[in-house]
């Protein structure tokens, strides 16, 4: 078996037989891979923490046959802050699900990655909307989904703007970005309209936020 190293963040988890999990992880130079992580449930697993959903770390993989093991892993980030507040974690895994859904496996896309990394930081030390709507515009742009110049005719000069500067501008830039309210309902209302489009159906994301706040 051939061993290899990567960093990555957990993006979905699901069981597999009496003790393992597969892991669904998107790495920078590897894209979105799936890993085979054995062991990983029992109570004495030193593995387990490392691959927590949403967690930044480094692995150890062997490349089998299948999926690739897990060997080893070390935790670069765990967004301790997100995930103890139910609306940031809630608004974190919409983040997750998009990258799930709207990348294929193992086709690379570092940009992707550090605006992964990117929201994920930002969210952490100052919980805004701006920032999750930066990385909806910025993943549909990266991935060629649409061209926001091209299909935003029926909306407000200034969110057509909006849209353009949080597709292209820096993260450092973003937060600085000020938004009225009904700019920011239209804003969200575009996006979701595409994004919803785009992989043909509902995120449970957000339908798990309309259950919680109505």
């Amino acid at each position: 078996m051939r061993s290899f190293k990567t960093e990555g963040i957990i993006l979905k988890r699901r069981n597999f037989g009496e003790a393992d999990r597969i892991l669904t992880v998107f790495t920078p130079s590897r894209g979105k891979i799936s890993v085979l992580a054995k062991g990983v449930r029992r109570i004495r697993s030193r593995r387990a923490g490392n691959v927590e959903l949403l967690n930044r770390a480094v692995m150890y993989l062997h490349q089998s046959k299948g999926l690739p093991i897990l060997t080893e892993a070390q935790t670069l980030a765990s967004f301790q802050k997100i995930k103890e507040d139910l609306t940031l974690s809630t608004y974190a895994y919409h983040i997750l699900e998009l990258v799930n859904k709207l990348t294929a496996e193992n086709q690379e896309n570092r940009r992707l990655y550090s605006d992964l990394v990117e929201v994920l930081g930002w969210l952490s030390k100052n919980p805004r909307q701006i920032f999750i709507r930066a990385f909806e515009a910025k993943i549909l742009s990266n991935l060629g989904f649409t061209n926001f110049q091209l299909h935003t005719q029926d909306l407000s000069s200034n969110v057509r703007q909006l849209l353009r500067d949080l597709e292209l501008s820096s993260w450092e830039k973003i937060e600085a970005i000020k938004v009225k309210e009904k700019e920011a309902l239209e804003l969200e209302h575009i996006l979701r309209y595409y994004i919803e489009r785009t992989i043909e159906g509902k995120l449970k994301s957000r339908q798990f936020l309309k259950d919680l706040y109505g």
